[in-house]
């Protein structure tokens, strides 16, 4: 059942992307290799999703291949970009996975799911950098938990504790459940 709900996707792919190349079509006056097939931005959104079910459904060279495609004729998408550097973050490649979040970012500078977890993936090498990530993450999203917790953490570790343990009241106001989260290890 993987096998075909998996070449089904790959075959909603090749034939979006192969219709965009028909609507293009190749001009005699420019080199094909230029040529950028055109999807609407209904098109564009389907293979998002095609590709967040193949993610979701651990069909992971699917959805790296789909969100690839969707990055070829939409290279400001933000979905693409940051389920790119998701895809790269789960592979434990940490530079490429920043390039994706830098992607995203520079087409939506306050788009919180990539400023946190491009803030995890700092905290190890700049924490300050990455208390700024988070800080921008909580004006973004002001009631996503996880991002006042990892704030607070890092604000606490950083000696700044009565900041911290703010955001780590309102993690927890807004998420009880996260009582029993332990604090990173940033040696």
């Amino acid at each position: 059942m993987r096998t075909f709900h998996r070449s089904l996707s790959l075959r909603a792919v090749a034939v979006l992307l192969g219709a965009a190349l028909v609507v293009t079509g190749c001009s005699d006056d420019e080199p094909a290799e230029k040529d950028v097939p055109v999807l609407s931005a209904e098109a564009v959104a389907t293979l998002v999703e095609t590709g967040a079910k193949q993610l979701a459904s651990g069909e992971i060279d699917a959805a790296r291949a789909t969100f690839t495609s969707v990055v070829e004729v939409d290279p400001g998408n933000v979905l693409a970009h940051y389920n790119l550097g998701l895809i790269e973050q789960q592979d434990g490649d940490t530079e490429a996975a920043i390039e994706q979040y830098d992607a995203a970012l520079a087409t939506d500078p306050a788009y919180g799911p990539a400023l946190y977890n491009k803030a995890i993936l700092l905290e190890q090498t700049d924490l300050e950098e990455a208390v700024a990530l988070y800080e921008r993450a909580v004006e973004a999203q002001p009631e996503f938990a996880p991002t006042h917790m990892r704030l607070g953490f890092a604000l606490v570790h950083l000696g700044r504790t009565e900041e911290g343990e703010k955001h780590l009241a309102k993690g927890l106001e807004l998420d009880p459940s996260m009582k029993d989260v332990a604090a990173p290890d940033y040696d």
